[in-house]
């Protein structure tokens, strides 16, 4: 296991943003696979959780894995279907999802390395669902429009065969390293339960100190959240990474500040461009305002990522190592495929954090409510 803490270094890792010049000084850096790339595919929790549960396999001594983000995401898809049939049509749809579905997936369906199951049926060596989607979704829709008529069991068997044609077929059973597997009991082997992980939140439109489902659209399988008030949710967040966890993060990316091209994201001050100089100055987030935000769509949950680290800036500043999953090209020259976020865009973008329960401190804050 090589979780490494890294504070000893005597050197600065030196970085070229802009014009400017802004170091980072490595706090802590936990093991993770390389960067991949979730290729043109909305199944960017995939993508993290996986990676992110790679992550804990080494923690845990598992030794490393490549796991593979299709299968899951395929079975996913399958949960997704059967839960906007039974809704007639009156829940979410699509590609999107969170970190806890594919816990959920793996109880259910078991996982498999990428080596059996890597979901490229063409010479494409990269995803591209595109196609995929509209199919699904028209379908889908055509068989929740059928009203007046008794619905079949036919209408799964079909849609697994339009899974199966264009992601593969479920691997009754797999040989890998030497051993006999089923998805089930390779995950077994790996001892992966989703009740080992906990999400917490921070909204103010709930009570703190207690769980609760977050109303947001790909929270289709109403998963629950744990609140707390935002200090705590940095201070957890920080704490399970000095302890050896690392964290899934679920995120807006799409405001002001969040530049993967240049590996940073923080918030600038309001009416003003982002400013990645070394002095650069941002907005005090408050609680009041990280909820006004949510509350007025401003921050929306539209992309998953997984937390490695932690590093220190010359301004001072702590930011979070985040491992993106658009490649390994973009980015900061030693942290290419992440991006450096500092506390601001943090506690502004951030919908919830996922880690292991024993990471955990529960805290006696007082209640909002």
């Amino acid at each position: 296991m090589k979780n490494i803490l890294i504070t000893a270094f005597s050197f600065l890792t030196s970085l070229a943003i802009a014009q400017d010049s802004l170091s980072f000084e490595p706090i802590v850096q936990w093991d993770a696979n390389p960067v991949e790339s979730q290729g043109k595919t909305g199944t960017c929790w995939s993508y993290s959780t996986s990676s992110f549960l790679e992550s804990e396999l080494i923690r845990m001594g598992k030794g490393s894995h490549n796991l593979s983000e299709i299968f899951i995401a395929r079975q996913v898809y399958l949960n997704k279907a059967d839960n906007y049939v039974r809704r007639h049509g009156k829940t979410q749809f699509g590609e999107g999802s969170l970190g806890h579905d594919l816990l959920n997936a793996v109880d259910d369906y078991g996982i498999v390395p990428n080596e059996i199951f890597n979901g490229l049926q063409t010479e494409s060596e990269i995803h591209n669902h595109k196609e995929l989607a509209s199919i699904l979704e028209g379908y889908i829709k055509a068989v929740v429009s059928n009203k007046g008529k008794k619905l079949t069991p036919l209408w799964m068997k079909g849609y697994n065969a339009l899974l199966d044609v264009y992601l593969g077929e479920y691997p009754e059973s797999f040989t890998y390293e030497g051993k006999e597997y089923t998805p089930k009991s390779f995950a077994a082997s790996l001892g992966i339960k989703a009740s080992d992980y906990i999400t917490i939140t921070s909204y103010t439109h709930e009570p703190f100190n207690s769980s609760f489902i977050l109303g947001i659209p790909d929270n289709w399988d109403n998963g629950s959240f744990y609140n707390t008030d935002l200090n705590d949710l940095v201070g957890q967040t920080k704490k399970a990474l000095k302890k050896g966890y690392t964290i899934e993060w679920d995120v807006d990316v799409s405001n002001k500040g969040f530049n993967s091209k240049e590996g940073i994201a923080v918030v600038a001050l309001e009416d003003e461009e982002p400013n990645f100089e070394t002095t650069a100055e941002e907005m005090d987030v408050t609680q009041e305002i990280r909820q006004e935000n949510f509350d007025n769509y401003t921050v929306t949950d539209d992309h998953l990522m997984h937390i490695v680290g932690l590093v220190k800036g010359v301004d001072g500043k702590e930011y979070f190592v985040v491992k993106n999953s658009w490649g390994d090209e973009r980015g900061l020259e030693d942290y290419k495929g992440h991006v450096l976020v500092s506390e601001a865009y943090f506690k502004l973008n951030t919908i919830s954090v996922m880690f292991h329960k024993d990471a955990f401190i529960r805290s006696r804050q007082k209640t909002n409510k």
